[in-house]
């Protein structure tokens, strides 16, 4: 494994990291009022529908049959309160394998590079320590509010600045047919790749046309990649306008192809799972969708639910390490894990099966 693309891998750890630490729940955003039974008697109370917790105490009967405005309120749940916790420690136990992980790559560096890496790390820890003090006297001679406002101010100073240097060290896709001619032509010693192919929806029986079909070239299959037939569907987001309603309509669109069965050389087939390529695939292109993405959309986090939702339905994502003229590997990635990697290092690639159940796991159901 070469060291840039464990120093790509590093990257993406941290930022998978970051997503997953641990954000307060904005209840005031989720409150419904509820009733529920305790202290020999049934009350009115705001129950947060995101995180399961009662909100303040019971409500008056004639204030809340007023806001409630003639609906039935629904009786208080504490499943929901249950899952968040599920979900709380499903986080904590990827975060601990996404350190574990990291922990080990970078003991694949060299000592000078390892040492390196802690020394930029130390440093780090000591700037931010620094900076929270800083921030801490702010608040102090202002209040929490002001406090914020500059913070927000000065998040989207630093990130026109980022934007600005990368739209001067880096190209960017412009166009889905931009995105179409590169993935055709750089896969093409890979995958055999047929366009446009057509097929009918199992269930509704629509007619339907995928961007691409793939099936894997020999030495693909000699790696462990399965011999079997998979969908691509090419979408280009704007990360800056109108990025969740498209986004969600291409994931769907993903999904739906799962559930049609395709023709293709007089062989009718269904496809083992589906893959989205985009401009998102591309790790300078993610940055620029974080640099757009702010407290008040979530583009980021948008993003990643749209994705973990899209894994139960077998769609995933082809992601490339690099750049769109200097890659160093691809990798097939769910939101579960890494089903196949590509690393190219010299010009010479080496192909490794990371998790074949990514794409075997039956999902239906109570899973």
């Amino acid at each position: 494994m070469n060291k840039d693309f464990i120093a790509s891998r590093i990257d993406e750890i941290d930022n998978e990291m970051a997503l997953l630490r641990y954000q307060p729940c904005q209840c005031e955003l989720y409150l419904e009022i509820k009733v529920r039974e305790f202290g020999g008697g049934v009350h009115y109370v705001r129950q947060c529908n995101q995180c399961g917790t009662q909100k303040g105490g019971a409500l008056k009967a004639n204030e809340a049959l007023c806001e409630l405005n003639g609906e039935s309120p629904k009786p208080f749940d504490p499943i929901i309160a249950e899952r968040y916790d599920n979900e709380s420690f499903n986080r904590n136990q990827k975060l601990t394998k996404l350190s574990q992980e990291r922990f080990k790559l970078i003991a694949n560096f060299d000592e000078k590079a390892e040492s390196f890496y802690l020394t930029e790390q130390n440093k780090f820890k000591e700037a931010y320590q620094l900076l929270s003090e800083h921030i801490d006297s702010f608040k102090e001679s202002f209040d929490i509010d002001k406090a914020l406002i500059a913070l927000y101010r000065q998040e989207m100073r630093l990130k026109k600045e980022k934007q600005e240097t990368l739209s001067e060290n880096t190209s960017l896709f412009s166009s889905e047919p931009e995105l179409k001619a590169w993935m055709s032509n750089f896969f093409k010693n890979d995958f055999y790749i047929y366009p446009e192919v057509t097929g009918i929806h199992n269930t509704e029986k629509v007619k339907v046309r995928i961007d691409y079909v793939l099936f894997p070239r020999k030495h693909l299959v000699d790696s462990g990649f399965e011999a079997m037939p998979f969908g691509i569907e090419v979408k280009y987001f704007n990360q800056v306008k109108d990025f969740a309603h498209k986004a969600s309509r291409g994931v769907w669109q993903a999904i739906s192809y799962n559930d049609c069965e395709f023709s293709l050389q007089g062989r009718n087939f269904k496809l083992k799972f589906c893959l989205l390529f985009s401009n998102l695939s591309f790790s300078n292109e993610r940055e620029t969708l974080e640099i757009y993405s702010d407290h008040f959309d979530g583009k980021v986090m948008k993003w990643m639910g749209m994705l973990n939702v899209a894994n139960h339905a077998k769609v995933g994502v082809l992601k490339v390490i690099g750049k769109k003229d200097r890659v160093k590997g691809w990798t097939i990635s769910f939101a579960g894990g890494n089903y196949f990697n590509c690393s190219i290092n010299n010009n010479e690639s080496i192909y490794k099966l990371s998790n074949a159940n990514t794409i075997n796991k039956v999902r239906i159901g109570n899973f």
